[in-house]
């Protein structure tokens, strides 16, 4: 079982934000069982929630996987691929990495076929899971939203 601790600040504008996070935490875990605290300080008062939860067992989506070539891609897709191509170039000389431990070829294909508007819609491509979504998906929105 595991554990997370939600902080529920009592101004009005922040109520509401925490009281969000909260209940979209517990949409995505199983809930067990949770314990709450009254906290006062001279600073401020809030209620510290203690949730026990478990992880939800993820149904797998079969990720997109095209298997066109760089040849078969329309005028538009070669160049979203080519611009692609050149923010990963810039990306692993600014990390010091290889291009492919970026993103490889065939993951450029699929993001200038499928052209994703959004980090859940990346997540769906072939090669792109929670981490490198999170870490280049918004340039790569932002790359595909330019054309």
């Amino acid at each position: 079982m595991k554990v997370k601790v939600f902080t529920i600040r009592l101004s009005e504008n922040e109520l509401e934000i925490d009281q969000n996070s909260l209940n979209d935490f517990l949409e995505m875990v199983t809930f067990k069982k949770s314990s709450t605290q009254f906290v006062e300080s001279e600073k401020e008062s809030f209620w510290s929630v203690i949730v026990h939860y478990e992880d939800q067992e993820k149904q797998k989506e079969p990720k997109i996987t095209v298997t066109k070539s760089e040849n078969d891609l329309t005028e538009r897709e070669q160049l979203i691929y080519k611009n692609l191509k050149q923010w990963r170039a810039e990306k692993a000389s600014e990390f010091g990495f290889k291009n492919f431990m970026i993103c490889h070829n065939s993951e450029l294909l699929n993001i200038s076929i499928q052209k994703p508007e959004s980090i859940n819609q990346l997540r769906k491509i072939k090669g792109f899971g929670e981490v490198k979504s999170d870490k280049y998906g918004d340039d790569i929105i932002a790359l595909l939203n330019a054309f």
